[in-house]
């Protein structure tokens, strides 16, 4: 019988030989925070390492999954009221699927088809991304009488870089019309921040109409001088200058530790998070900001 060659033999070994216990964790906690098959992507390994599959298992529609679901619980506080209002997964994925930069979630030229959610290519659409749908803009139309879509401001920047505001307490009547948004405890978030609310919306589309015969509606806009001092010329600008900024990419990998670890990450971690920003903006991927945590060997060594 003539023997197998020397690497037919390490092949064939690699393939039936049982992934160490560290192997199997390894898998298995990567695996549980993508969403993916354990069993199944422990057969996968053949030897190689699970860190080593990171890339290829984020490529996966599982994974996908798991990382658009993530991101519309972070981007939004409840779920929409209807498929047109639930548009951020299918977002999610036709930017990862398509390998296309982050940013592209926010200031790309598509178009999402408000009945099912299929995303196409469109040169000609407004450099808005998902914010430019329609089901999104009316899930943020707000309740300002002069129709500023103040609710999609703050979506607006808590998407990109994290911005949090939470209302004052002490505007007790409840006042939602300009007058009550100038009020001393309220002109902080809405005119007097580098991030004023009232500022960002008027570059936005104007709520129209009332009760069921709201829309969201186009309108001339004027160049909004906010973020310290710079002019923002319209909505376009104010995307393109959001994700464009140093805390866009910081917001992108705080959100990444936190798909990784479940948890905001600690200044301890600071080695870590500096890691992804340099990853992320090298080159503009969100895989490569996943990647720079969950391929760093620390991550599987804190399994249990």
């Amino acid at each position: 019988m003539t023997p197998l060659p020397a690497l037919v033999v390490a092949a064939v070994l690699a393939q039936t030989t049982p992934p160490d216990e560290s192997a199997q964790r390894c898998t298995r906690r990567l695996s549980q925070v993508l969403g993916t098959g354990y069993r199944a992507n422990l057969q996968s390994l053949a030897g190689a390492t699970p860190q080593s599959k990171v890339r290829t298992w984020l490529e996966s529609a599982d994974a996908i999954a798991t990382i658009g679901g993530f991101m519309n619980s972070r981007f939004n506080s409840a779920p929409g009221v209807n498929l047109a209002q639930d548009n951020l997964p299918a977002a999610v994925r036709y930017v990862l699927v398509n390998k296309k930069p982050w940013k592209t979630l926010f200031t790309g030229r598509f178009r999402i088809n408000h009945t099912n959610n299929i995303i196409t290519d469109d040169p000609t659409a407004p450099a808005l991304g998902y914010f430019g749908s329609i089901g999104w803009q009316t899930r943020y139309l707000g309740n300002a009488p002069d129709g500023l879509l103040l609710s999609a401001a703050y979506r607006t920047m808590q998407n990109t870089i994290g911005l949090k505001l939470v209302p004052s307490a002490q505007n007790g009547e409840g006042d939602a019309t300009a007058t009550g948004r100038e009020r001393a405890e309220c002109r902080g978030c809405h005119f007097d921040s580098p991030y004023g609310l009232d500022l960002v919306a008027r570059l936005l589309p104007r709520k129209m109409g009332t009760g069921g015969a709201a829309k969201p509606t186009i309108v001339p806009v004027t160049p909004q001088t906010i973020f310290n001092g710079l002019q923002v010329r319209d909505h376009e600008h104010l995307l393109e200058v959001l994700t464009s900024s140093e805390a866009f990419a910081f917001r992108t990998c705080r959100l990444a530790f936190e798909f990784a670890y479940g948890r905001p990450e600690s200044a301890c971690e600071a080695p870590a998070f500096d890691r992804c920003v340099e990853a992320f903006t090298r080159t503009g991927q969100l895989q490569d900001a996943l990647a720079s945590y969950l391929e760093d060997p620390s991550f599987c060594e804190a399994v249990p």
